[in-house]
């Protein structure tokens, strides 16, 4: 009896779990559009690795955000090694909904991993929180879709990866 009870406090305590992480972490696209692109620096390299950015960009978002702030970033591409970053920061001017903020940080990838990427899409999980005007954080998780691409100066393209918010 004392086995059914503790199976039921353990599947209780799991739901409750998945409940809090899902209306903790907030739809993003309530608030803002976040869009991200990976470029790869075909001249950028050494004898085991390739260095590229990561690209954020906050092409529109609501007048009642204040900021919003990057603190984690994943790619499912597993040879795909993000920079230690602490968190990227977008303050947001009130009035200026129209503005377009950027920030990035940095990548490698193995030559090996290099060689045998088949140029299929990937993704990027990006977690962080929304603060609002009236001072509230609100939590976010957010999956972008992109085509690891070389990064070409005289070719600067605006197209970038399809996102999607992620049901927790």
């Amino acid at each position: 009896m004392n086995y059914l009870i503790i199976i039921a406090i353990i599947l209780s305590a799991g739901a409750l779990f998945f409940f809090y992480r899902k209306f903790a972490y907030s739809n993003f696209d309530k608030y803002a559009d976040l869009t991200v692109n990976l470029l790869l620096d075909q001249n950028n390299g050494d004898f085991n690795s390739h260095y590229g950015c990561i690209i954020f960009q906050l092409p529109s978002y609501g007048e009642h955000v204040k900021e919003v702030v990057i603190t984690g970033v994943q790619s499912s591409n597993k040879h795909i090694r993000v920079n230690a970053f602490e968190k990227l920061n977008f303050f947001i001017t009130p009035g200026q909904a129209t503005e377009s903020a950027m920030r990035s940080i940095g990548f490698s990838i193995s030559n090996r991993a290099l060689q045998s990427h088949s140029g299929k899409q990937e993704s990027v999980v990006v977690r962080g929180y929304i603060v609002d005007r009236k001072g509230e954080k609100k939590l976010f998780l957010k999956t972008s879709y992109y085509t690891l691409r070389d990064f070409d100066i005289g070719q600067q393209s605006t197209t970038y990866g399809k996102s999607k918010g992620l049901a927790v």
